[in-house]
């Protein structure tokens, strides 16, 4: 209930709200190559550009962006052909001259996945130095294995 009286309880969500911004969020996306950078939802909101969400799900009040989820929480399996996808997504945006960032809900592992991915398939690096490249912008990600398991089938299948 409001001051005024007024019942203000929220009808049930078909789709995840928004992820809460915490302290440690709060610098902004991480430029992992020339005009592309990974972030969380915070920065989506402020973000001039071309922008890809790689959560599993689209939240309603999502920004505007293409959404392309990486990861599968029932089989526990990043999605290869949609890290596939996005790398080419953002190969294209990069040419016509857009920045681009890849965001999901705090910018600690799908987008840095996805992030590493893009570096991975656009300069040919191996997974885990592509995430070291992340890393080395944005430190508190987790990377793959430590959150999914086996990063070397990943890269190998």
């Amino acid at each position: 209930m409001s001051r005024a009286g007024v019942d203000l309880a929220m009808p049930p969500r078909t789709k995840p709200a928004a992820p809460k911004r915490t302290k440690a969020q709060t610098n902004g996306p991480s430029e992992i190559a020339p005009g592309v950078f990974v972030g969380g939802w915070n920065d989506a909101l402020r973000f001039d550009g071309a922008r890809f969400c790689v959560l599993d799900e689209a939240p309603d009040d999502m920004p505007a962006a293409t959404h392309i989820p990486v990861y599968d929480e029932r089989s526990g399996a990043a999605l290869r052909s949609n890290l596939d996808r996005l790398a080419k997504a953002i190969g294209t945006a990069r040419a016509d001259g857009r920045p681009v960032l890849v965001f999901c809900g705090h910018g600690v592992r799908r987008s840095p996945l996805a992030g590493a991915w893009y570096l991975h398939r656009s300069e040919k690096l191996p997974l885990e130095a592509a995430y070291d490249r992340v890393r080395a912008v944005r430190p508190k990600i987790e990377t793959v294995g430590a959150w999914m398991g086996d990063a070397g089938s990943l890269e190998g299948s």
